[in-house]
């Protein structure tokens, strides 16, 4: 069952616990939003972003991609257009750098590389809808098919997320982490383990947490296989999502692009109860309840809004 740990390939040296995570990035008077949209099997795909407020002060894209030793350079570009509002841009083919990299989250192929972007303000204006095309030769297959009924050739993509950071009031702070967490394949049994450190304690008001991850699914596709789709993510010993959290479901089930191909998703928390004023560091913990059947997962960036 390909994407699981029931898979033969199953590599037993997922992480569980990282070192301190510092931040890519912090931005003052801000706020953002993201978006994604899976990519396994498919020459293209949209974003749609709400919730900014201009003008514009970053936006990154993020994707992942499986291969069997390093990437080929068509996975190390992806082309993006704003398709609205229009008029729609230019199409830019954005070069990416490499922020991490691990084992194949149990599939063929034997590492899968994460990259971030830098997206040109002349793109990324704001809210709107956003078009994904890979290169040729990024992915072993763009027809569309079922990954768990396709013989899944290399390489393989996983998905894209575009992260936009926009105007905030005077209070408002956004800081991102990606490298330090992008590539560190986990396993749900045991789970993963890390520590973010925000450059300014928390006020209490509001705290805001994304996360970005590869991976993530029910089980084979349409078929929701018990110990895949439960996983709880953890902050400061409250729970933000999965099981015993008021979200219920967890952030590890491909969400962005269901029913298929799922494999990504970009989820967000409102999670100012894990951050009382003074907060300074997120202790996050991601895990089922220990089920000898389990996802196969591969982190991409956390982005924080303090307030």
């Amino acid at each position: 069952m390909w994407g699981t740990g029931e898979t033969a390939n199953v590599n037993t040296q997922f992480e569980t616990a990282l070192a301190p995570v510092a931040n890519h990035g912090s931005y003052t008077k801000a706020q953002f939003s993201s978006g994604g949209v899976g990519l396994r099997n498919r020459g293209t795909g949209a974003i749609s972003i709400s919730g900014v407020v201009a003008p514009v002060k970053a936006a990154f894209v993020y994707w992942a991609v499986i291969t069997q030793g390093a990437p080929v350079a068509a996975n190390k570009k992806i082309m993006v257009q704003r398709l609205s509002p229009t008029p729609a841009s230019a199409i830019v083919t954005v070069a990416g750098t490499s922020i991490g990299t691990g084992p194949t989250p149990c599939w063929a192929g034997n590492m899968i590389t994460v990259f971030r972007g830098t997206l040109p303000a002349s793109l990324a204006s704001g809210n709107g809808l956003y078009q994904i095309t890979l290169p040729a030769g990024a992915s072993g297959s763009i027809n569309g098919e079922d990954p768990w009924v396709l013989t899944n050739a290399l390489p393989q993509m996983e998905g894209a997320s575009i992260v936009i950071v926009g105007t905030g009031t005077a209070t408002q702070r956004v800081v991102i982490f990606d490298k330090g967490i992008a590539g560190k394949t986990f396993a749900g049994n045991p789970g993963l383990s890390y520590s973010l450190t925000l450059p300014v304690a928390t006020t209490g008001t509001l705290t805001l947490f994304e996360s970005i991850g590869a991976d993530g699914q029910h089980g084979s596709g349409r078929t929701a296989d018990a110990g895949f789709a439960d996983e709880s993510t953890v902050i400061n010993d409250v729970y933000i999502a999965g099981p015993f959290s008021t979200h219920n479901d967890s952030d590890w089930n491909g969400n962005t692009s269901e029913p298929l191909p799922q494999l990504w998703d970009d989820m967000g928390h409102d999670i100012t109860a894990a951050t009382p004023s003074g907060t300074k560091v997120l202790n996050v913990a991601i895990g089922n309840e220990g089920e000898t059947s389990y996802d196969c997962m591969t982190p991409v960036a956390n982005v924080i809004q303090e307030q």
